[in-house]
């Protein structure tokens, strides 16, 4: 159930876009003389000695029967060559595919197809950004980032037999690696495609419906929901601006049409973005050792993205002198992200801080080349970049234009003698996350880490740590600006005044954080950290709602000797607090529609999601075509955004009528097409290549549906879109880890809904799969000779 606009966009034709024009090329593949079975599996895994220019020290490789690498190297450095190394072993295509989002190459490869794309990718300029920060570095961060670049070249310079199937299939070559790369990986990371689109999307409807359908969809956070900080003190606010009280301010003339249409995300570059972008959903809770077992603390998280081939991370571990850390790492970015140091361990979930404005810039009348601003007219920053498309030999220009505040990205869609869209964002600016993730990863104490999280600017996370020395805590990360009106704006604001400039940064004393609360254990799901004005400094209100956070709560109250197996199921409970909101409602309007079966089902339900369940699709059939309806209504018979959360709201409330309600069941009915909930809620793990013809079946991308449980409120989400079944789930845990400090080799572990490699069909493109779906995690030792056991290959890495 996604909190999408009503109807929903078109994410399967997004998809498509890749497939137009490619399927003859597979003719090209079989004709050239390759093995199929070979594009489809990959090269065996190296073995033995390799020579390596770059090296200062050998280095070794093991694999477990899963392919999951660890690396032995005697300076750091080396040990990030290697890590590039087998990252573009294992995910070459991936690699190249995200460097080409970034810096919006995208029709290079797909031609026309995704020119609008590149035009908006090259607009919001990532890659330009990425460049500057490279500029920034420490030395020590520019050598370890220069070796895990050469790492991934030296692997594509000595690789033998045919590419990934992606490659050879579209006929490209692999870009070399560089510095600017990696740090565009994080620009990636950093972008949140949802907070992008809010803003947008409310100032339509306010164009749309005035003031009262503005006030209906603005964002509310229930004022008994759970926060981060319950029961703990949170940090005052003495940052030296106004704290606005009550709602944020919006502004009571509408916006033009056209310059609302003019902001757009493409479609292409929506589905891309969709897949690596901010994590809107998430897990993470810390548990203090006087209600575990081993006395020690237990940490958990899982990350919410959308799903896909292949998973966007990678399991590593990594030692070299300063350096043991094992945990998730993303393809083409050196280090850890999420996992533990041996002496500390972490985890991530969305802060969910508003770091991107809109500021309508109003162009000078007497001069097209210059725009308006409280000083007078400035010169727009103007240049032009030349975007390269498949099947063209002129390449196309692109006029880039940037005000004070930023690239103006109403430029994607030109539209003369109108107001402009300029984008304030806080990834366009220097970041020293790179060489924060660094200094967390050789962490060895809670307080450690807490100052190498000081210069993680982005993406935005809340963190929760434990320690072996037994402390736990939870620290709010990112770049938090402050405005001088005081609170982020939840609508473009106007440019030519500077009543809306960021005026600084919330001093990180400040960001909301607790250690070692009474209670003993702390639970983030990307709720609301705190009542009070630090939350208004941080976000206009777009919180995620309690449910989750309230049932992890539920389930850690009374439990007491918590070990790794337990965590690891309470990772995969599939009670929906939302459900059991809403389920008497669903049931008193089938009851009125002479369902009187079905109502008492529903009546006398424990708001359980598993698959074999017939109550989920009673209930979730008829809230979408409630949501339809209503949405409906507010628009003046049109459709438009309305996210399941206001509805939610307006349910509890009682603010939708018994007419409504009642008469939505027949409909529902009518296209509930299943008997049970997981064969209307299948799982798609799907590949950019998947609906290519001919090649995406002859070569394996992607994986039939699977039925599943959950729903977007069970701490084992599974979050689905369309109005009818099947409702589609792409959105859930892109991890899972359990750590277990006085265990760290024998307890817990991490899993991916996949596996290490990206070959469509090699031995370990799917073999974590059956284990993510049965909440099973998979070792990952620190000690090398718990490692060495599990080798099942070794490789080693020599200077050439």
């Amino acid at each position: 159930m996604t909190d999408a606009a009503v109807p929903e966009r078109c994410r399967p034709r997004a998809r498509r876009l890749f497939g137009l024009g490619l399927g003859v090329l597979v003719l090209s593949v079989l004709l050239g003389g390759l093995s199929v079975l070979r594009l489809r599996r990959g090269p065996r895994a190296a073995a033995g000695d390799l020579e390596m220019p770059g090296l200062s020290a050998p280095v070794e490789i093991v694999r477990d029967s899963l392919g999951i690498p660890q690396i032995w190297a005697a300076s750091v450095e080396d040990a990030f060559f290697a890590q590039g190394l087998v990252h573009a072993s294992d995910r070459l295509w991936q690699m190249e595919q995200l460097r080409r989002v970034a810096r919006g190459e995208l029709s290079e490869v797909y031609g026309e197809t995704a020119l609008d794309s590149d035009r908006f990718l090259r607009t919001l300029g990532m890659a330009r950004a990425a460049e500057r920060a490279v500029r920034e570095l420490c030395a020590e961060c520019r050598r370890r980032i220069d070796a895990y670049a050469a790492g991934v070249n030296a692997a594509v310079a000595r690789w033998q037999g045919p590419l990934p199937p992606e490659f050879v299939v579209l006929r490209i070559e692999p870009s070399t690696w560089t510095a600017a790369d990696v740090l565009a990986i994080e620009k990636i990371m950093a972008w949140d495609l949802a907070d992008y689109d809010i803003g947008l999307l409310l100032a339509d409807a306010q164009r749309r419906g005035g003031q009262a359908l503005l006030d209906t969809l603005l964002p509310r956070y229930p004022a008994d929901g759970a926060t981060i900080l319950e029961d703990a003190p949170s940090a005052p606010a003495r940052a030296a601006v106004r704290v606005s009280a009550g709602a944020p301010e919006v502004p009571s003339s509408p916006l033009d049409e056209r310059v609302l249409a003019s902001g757009r995300v493409p479609e292409l570059a929506r589905a891309l973005l969709d897949g690596a972008s901010a994590l809107r959903g998430s897990n993470s809770w810390v548990v203090a050792g006087a209600r575990t077992r081993s006395g020690k603390p237990l940490l958990a998280n899982d990350m919410h993205l959308n799903l896909s081939v292949p998973a966007l991370w990678y399991l590593v571990g990594l030692h070299a002198p300063g350096l043991d850390v094992v945990g998730m790492s993303i393809p083409g970015s050196p280090g850890v992200v999420a996992g533990h140091s041996g002496a500390v361990a972490w985890g991530f979930t969305n802060a969910m801080v508003d770091d991107a404005d809109f500021f309508i810039e109003r162009p000078d009348p007497t001069d097209p080349n210059r725009y308006l601003t409280p000083g007078g007219s400035e010169p727009f920053q103007d240049h032009t970049e030349e975007i390269r498309v498949r099947g063209s030999d002129r390449p196309i220009p692109l006029r880039v234009r940037a005000t004070r505040h930023g690239p103006v990205m109403s430029d994607v869609e030109a539209r003369a003698g109108q107001d402009l869209l300029a984008l304030r964002w806080a990834g366009h600016d220097p970041s020293p996350s790179a060489e924060a993730i660094f200094a967390m990863n050789t962490a060895r104490t809670a307080a450690e880490f807490v100052r190498a999280l000081e210069g993680f600017h982005d993406p935005h996370q809340n963190v929760v740590f434990a320690d072996t020395a037994g402390t736990i805590g939870y620290w709010m990360a990112g770049r938090i600006p402050l405005r001088r009106s005081g609170r982020p704006p939840l609508l473009p604001v106007p440019g030519w005044t500077d009543d809306n400039e960021w005026v600084g940064d919330l001093p990180f004393d400040q960001h909301p954080h607790v250690l070692d609360p009474a209670r003993g254990f702390i639970v983030t799901a990307n709720n609301l950290p705190a009542h009070g004005p630090v939350s208004a400094l941080i976000s206009d209100g777009h919180f995620e709602g309690s449910y989750r956070a309230r049932r992890i709560t539920e389930l850690l109250d009374t439990a007491y000797a918590l070990d790794a197996p337990a965590v690891a199921r309470m990772q995969m409970d599939l009670v929906s607090l939302f459900a059991r909101a809403h389920q008497h409602s669903a049931a008193d309007a089938y009851r009125q529609a002479g369902e009187v079966a079905r109502a008492d089902s529903l009546g006398a339900w424990d708001g359980s999601m598993a698959a074999d369940r017939r109550e989920p699709l009673l209930l979730y059939t008829w809230l979408e075509v409630v949501r339809f309806r209503v949405a409906r209504e507010l628009y003046g018979g049109a459709p438009g955004y309305f996210p399941m959360s206001v509805l939610d709201r307006m349910l509890a409330a009682g603010r939708v009528s018994p007419a409504t309600t009642t008469s939505a069941v027949k409909e529902a009915l009518a296209n509930a097409g299943a008997s049970r909930w997981g064969e209307a809620h299948p799982l798609h793990l799907d590949h950019p290549l998947q609906g290519v013809r001919v090649v995406g079946k002859t070569l394996g991308f992607g994986h039939e549906p699977i039925p599943i449980g959950g729903d977007g409120y069970t701490v084992n989400l599974a979050d689905h879109s369309g109005r009818f079944p099947p409702f589609i789930v792409r959105h859930g845990p892109s991890q899972r880890h359990v750590v277990d400090l006085g265990d760290l080799d024998g307890a817990g572990g991490f899993i991916l809904p996949g596996g290490e490699s990206g070959f469509p069909r090699g031995p370990h493109a799917f073999d974590q799969l059956p284990a993510w779906l049965s909440g099973g995690l998979v070792p990952l030792p620190m000690r090398r000779e718990r490692a060495e056991a599990r080798g099942a290959s070794r490789t080693r890495l020599v200077p050439g």
